[in-house]
């Protein structure tokens, strides 16, 4: 009976934990793998004007699929702009790069 106890627990605590760690993931988890697009934003910013295309997105990164910018595009306005570009990396532990 101890042990079915301590496993439930332990259970518990990781679908506590999984879910935790969704929420910091507003474009959900279903990303590839992330380290793949570790990047400074203004160098996929090619026209330096704050904002990402998805034409940049596929001219810097050339691997990732379609999905992967409508992920990252948070408000679904057409670009991925700073912040939205920081919420990914930050959700993911990736670093500021300069």
């Amino acid at each position: 009976m101890k042990h079915f106890l301590w496993c439930a627990l332990a259970g518990a605590l990781l679908v506590v934990a999984g879910c935790e760690t969704t929420s910091k993931m507003p474009h959900g988890p279903n990303l590839p793998d992330p380290q793949q697009f570790n990047a400074h934003f203004g160098d996929i910013d090619s026209d330096d004007d704050g904002m990402v295309r998805r034409d940049e997105f596929k001219q810097f990164f050339p691997q990732a699929q379609p999905t992967v910018f409508t992920a990252l595009d948070l408000n679904q306005d057409g670009v991925v702009d700073h912040d939205e570009w920081h919420k990914f990396k930050e959700a993911h532990g990736l670093k500021h790069k300069y």
